[in-house]
């Protein structure tokens, strides 16, 4: 191959070897089932030399094979999946010895892999085994290793993960044989080229078997011409090799450690002793890596709800403090402790209307007020976060033991800023061996490549200066938080201004009906004045005469005691209190069923509609009400194979009791206790969206409508709700 236009090892293509390992052979077919090339050692393995011979078709070698099963070629090479993932795989006989027949459609070409069948059959009846010890590990990357050792019987089993730098360390381990612990030892990025990282996310596992052994050319083809990414049994690079021995092992093993689709690590195992791991071990390996991989997701979404669980309690409290008569500093005071948490933050300090608080481990006030100051003229977005900001000391004048700080910044529109602090987190790092690079000259190939290390030995590193990094999550918490602090304080603004405005109207209103009181009073007023002054002025007046004017100063009395009453009753009033009116919801069912078939996707939903009578209340509350218990009823259906709800309706005493029933998941009798708990959720509802403030807003609607409402339910079997509305008179 010629590599004249290669400067540099990593732009080698590795996947153009032309050569395989000892312990396979490989046939190569062109897209029209032709033999194109085959390697060296066929014979080996026990292959007739009549059976490969170029133009050799691919149905003539299957059946000089003489396999006693049919193998349907049609269906494999009319798969266009991944190739590696969907690959066939047989077992056939060669002179009475198993081996392992793989074919695969690739780069337009069809691959037929032969090697010998080795493994032990107990391996495979345990996968209950592998599965339960994941599960019931603590650290799963540990058991996974554990777990990988088993099934292959290496000396060393290492999990190794990439960190974003590129570089790599080892997070858990299983050593036998006395061998020297390498757990938590990093690698350099070069150890690892970028084009066999590559490789890594296309074929899953590769193995070594013995450094020492010689590699089989191919034949019949020219090897620039040949693809050989997705062979399990390509030929290592030379200076992979000379790696492995200078690391004192004659084999090794690789298992891919794929996560949204990225190589997230490797289950690196190594060898001191030539060491066969055939391909049932490495597929039954592979299995196993993946089952870890989910657990992993599993439990990492886990952690991600509850945090969001605390992220939303702490933005309901916010939002409903803020929106009461307490003011931002009581409510972020209140709050400095979750707010810590959350971000797990060493200390908190935030400034509004010029009143600093100040709580946890934090700079002292003059080196704060700096840092807010620096900050003020620096930096002109809201958000601000980074790990290393002591780096940066010279810049505001101190010495800043915080490296970790992330903040908000709402000074301009609400004069309100917010710092969290996180403390310097000094960490030994130990190397196997210096990571710097030595390059080598290669004449032949006009080429620079990394010099394979010959010391391993700990090296050790401190790093200094730098604060655990900001996580994505909390970055958006603080987002999420920035957020929430406007909308709630500009709502409240918006509240004060419109309480104002309402205040002046009320203002206003009482002084015109103050004006036209006064004016209205002149009247009874002047009427008891001249009746008084007719009976001092004028003595004999007759009993009829008397008795009138009496009437007429006792009428004159009680217009303008109703009329003062009517004032202190509008004095008095401070809120709105709805009218009830009689409400259908008749005409709004139909419309939120049909809705809530298209929102949950619940298209085969059978609703069962009995009477559904008129209720006293007020229209917006009573639509709000069936809409979040009807809505519930559908989405908690969904997932069954034939979703039902329905509502139907009694008289009983004084009331319209409404009944609405559905054939969901259902919950325990514990949990009925709390289902009007805001932010509560059953055990066995994550797998749907939700927030769990959808029945508290329901029981508060009932209590405003002074109804009732009660739930009947049973796991996996259904829920039914009776909605009290009493009958006004």
């Amino acid at each position: 191959m010629d590599n004249n236009h290669f400067s540099n090892c990593d732009q080698e293509p590795i996947h153009l070897c032309g050569q395989i390992q000892h312990f396979g052979c490989l046939i190569l077919f062109d897209a029209s089932q032709n033999c194109i090339a085959w390697s060296e050692n066929f014979a080996e393995i026990g292959l007739r030399e009549q059976s490969i011979f170029l133009g050799q078709t691919l149905i003539g070698f299957i059946d000089s094979l003489a396999i006693q099963h049919k193998i349907d070629l049609n269906q494999i090479l009319n798969d266009h999946t991944d190739s590696f993932k969907h690959r066939y795989v047989a077992d056939i006989y060669l002179q009475q010895i198993p081996y392992y027949l793989s074919i695969y459609p690739f780069d337009n070409k069809i691959y037929v892999e032969i090697e010998q069948h080795r493994s032990q059959s107990h391996q495979f009846k345990n996968t209950f085994f592998y599965a339960k010890h994941i599960n019931e590990s603590k650290d799963i990357w540990k058991a996974l290793a554990e777990n990988i050792f088993t099934v292959t019987s290496y000396d060393r089993v290492m999990i190794y993960k990439f960190a974003e730098s590129g570089d790599g360390q080892v997070i858990a381990e299983h050593v036998v044989g006395g061998l020297e612990p390498l757990l938590g030892y990093r690698y350099p990025e070069f150890d690892i080229p970028k084009q066999a990282r590559s490789l890594y996310t296309k074929i899953f596992a590769r193995v070594t078997p013995d450094v020492d052994a010689s590699p089989s050319p191919i034949w019949g083809i020219e090897s620039e011409k040949l693809d050989l990414s997705m062979t399990a049994i390509r030929s290592m690079s030379p200076i992979h090799l000379q790696y492995l021995r200078n690391s004192q092992v004659k084999a090794s093993g690789s298992f891919s450690i794929i996560i949204n689709g990225k190589l997230w690590g490797l289950v690196a195992c190594q060898n001191r002793l030539p060491k066969y791991i055939d391909l049932a071990q490495r597929h039954l390996s592979i299995f196993i890596v993946q089952y870890a991989v989910n657990s992993f997701l599993a439990n990492k979404h886990i952690e991600e709800n509850n945090f969001k669980l605390k992220a939303k309690s702490i933005d309901f409290d916010i939002r409903q403090n803020l929106f009461t008569k307490k003011d931002v500093y009581k409510v972020i005071s209140a709050l400095t402790s979750s707010l810590m948490d959350i971000l797990q933050a060493d200390g908190i300090a935030f400034k509004y209307l010029d009143r600093w608080h100040i709580v946890g481990h934090t700079p002292d006030k003059k080196s704060l007020l700096n840092l807010d100051n620096h900050f003020s003229k620096s930096i002109s977005d809201q958000l601000f976060w980074q790990s290393d900001f002591r780096e940066r000391q010279d810049e505001i004048g101190t010495v800043f033991p915080f490296p970790g700080i992330a903040g908000i910044d709402l000074e301009n529109k609400l004069d309100f800023k917010i710092y969290f602090f996180r403390k310097e987190v000094k960490v030994e790092e130990t190397w196997a061996g210096a990571p710097e690079k030595q390059l080598i000259y290669d004449p032949t190939k006009l080429i620079n490549f990394p010099s394979p290390r010959t010391s391993f030995n700990a090296w050790k590193k401190i790093v200094e200066g730098t604060a655990p990094k900001w996580r994505e999550r909390e970055i958006n918490f603080l987002k999420s938080l920035s957020i929430t602090i406007q909308e709630a304080c500009l709502k409240k603004i918006f509240e004060i201004q419109a309480l104002n405005e309402k205040l002046i109207e009320i203002n206003n209103m009482l002084e015109t009906f103050s004006y036209t009181l006064s004016h209205d009073l002149k009247n009874p007023l002047a009427a008891l004045q001249m009746t008084a002054q007719m009976i001092r002025d004028r003595p004999g007046l007759s009993q009829e005469f008397l008795g009138k004017a009496g009437k007429n100063m006792m009428e004159a009395i009680q217009l303008m005691n109703s009329m003062l009453d009517k004032t202190v009753d509008f004095a008095r009033t401070k809120s709105y209190e709805f009218e009830y009116e009689t409400v259908y919801p008749e005409r709004f069912i139909e419309n939120i069923i049909d809705d809530c078939r298209i929102r949950f996707n619940v298209l085969n939903l059978q609703f069962e509609k009995g009477k559904i009578p008129p209720v006293d209340g007020e229209k917006t509350l009573v639509y709000q009400l069936f809409l979040n218990l009807l809505g519930n009823a559908i989405k908690y259906s969904s997932n069954k194979t034939n979703p039902i709800i329905g509502i139907d309706s009694r008289m009983e005493d004084n009331y319209v009791v409404y009944k609405i029933w559905d054939n969901g998941i259902g919950m325990s009798a514990q949990e009925t206790e709390r289902i009007f708990e805001i932010f509560h959720r059953l055990p066995n509802a994550m797998q749907f969206d939700g927030s769990g403030i959808g029945l508290s807003i329901v029981k508060r609607i009932v209590d405003r409508l002074n109804a009732k409402i009660t739930v009947e339910s049973k796991l996996n079997q259904g829920t039914i709700f009776h909605i009290y509305f009493p009958i006004k008179n």
